[in-house]
């Protein structure tokens, strides 16, 4: 494993004990994939396989970090009418299934690495998405700017995504080529280049219908989940955790964007299409997982976001 994901350890010390977590984890892995058959859902080997529960823990925002998410925002907006924005036709089919990937207005999945910056990786995803769509540019830009320059939020220990898009509104977005990322806060803020800038951010409503409205019309959507200990070895299909897991057994919360979304033509299973933001090595199709649409399932559907470019 230490070959095929580039792992260095210190001593053999660490490496044996990064070796007993692969063995433990590969077990539990073998055990889930047990009860996933009448799922498309399994699960495997991953860089997070020789990971333990707390290493994980670190790259994730607090429990709750998404919780009365409306009531504490003072940027995006909660009072508009999405009806009113929608370009939907109430005669016109929903498509069965959407994906922004092929138009070329999302750039490919990118790593935290070991930070618990997925609220800036979140934000740039979106912001990407919709400046691209706005403008016809695709620009890879710079979740860095937002650690080293965006100080009301806490770089790689959690950061909140309504003051990330103001910050984007105020300041802009530079590249990633002018800023590049490195894992953790510097000193200082040292900012040069071109800006992508975004017009509003509103939250949409929380439901399956206003999601996929907004999705096929404005562009991808800015959401959190909870996170249960087994998303870190999902490796395909359409990703359900148990309604009791996401209530009962969460180490931490997320933030992803929804880029799409449809059905898994073997078991039926409706999926949003989610980007990632933990490598193309994890989940399928290079970094992406297939997360179960329409049920809510671990809070994905409460808080969505919409931007405009």
């Amino acid at each position: 494993m230490h070959c095929r994901y580039g792992k260095v350890y210190a001593n053999n010390d660490e490496f044996m004990r990064h070796f007993q977590n692969y063995v433990q984890n590969m077990i539990i892995i073998d055990h889930m994939n047990q009860f996933t058959h009448q799922y498309s859902t399994f699960y495997g080997e991953n860089e997070f396989t020789d990971w333990s529960d707390e290493e994980f823990r670190r790259i994730l925002l607090p429990v709750g970090s998404f919780k009365n998410m409306r009531e504490r925002a003072t940027f995006i907006s909660s009072s508009i009418d999405q009806r009113k924005l929608t370009k939907w036709d109430v005669h016109e089919e929903i498509p069965e299934h959407f994906d922004w990937r092929p138009y070329k207005v999302v750039t490919p999945v990118k790593s935290q690495f070991k930070c618990g910056s997925c609220w800036a990786f979140a934000t740039v995803g979106t912001v990407e998405s919709a400046y691209a769509i706005g403008t016809g540019e695709l620009r890879n830009l710079s979740e860095q700017q937002l650690l080293d320059c965006n100080l009301d939020n806490n770089a790689c220990d959690g950061g909140d995504v309504d003051k990330a898009l103001r910050y984007v509104y105020d300041e802009g977005l530079v590249t990633e080529y002018d800023y590049p990322y490195v894992a953790h806060r510097q000193d200082q803020c040292a900012l040069h280049g071109t800006k992508a800038y975004i017009k509003s951010a509103v939250f949409l409503h929380q439901d399956e219908a206003s999601i996929i409205d907004w999705l096929i019309h404005y562009g991808p959507v800015n959401v959190g989940i909870n996170v249960t200990g087994d998303m870190k070895a999902y490796k395909g299909g359409v990703y359900t955790p148990k309604k009791w897991e996401c209530e009962n057994k969460i180490i931490g919360t997320h933030a992803l964007n929804i880029v799409g979304y449809g059905t898994w033509k073997e078991t039926n299973e409706k999926y949003w299409i989610v980007k990632n933001s933990w490598g193309q090595n994890y989940g399928m199709e290079n970094g992406y997982v297939y997360f179960a649409r329409g049920i809510n399932s671990c809070g994905i559907e409460d808080e969505p976001v919409g931007v405009l470019a």
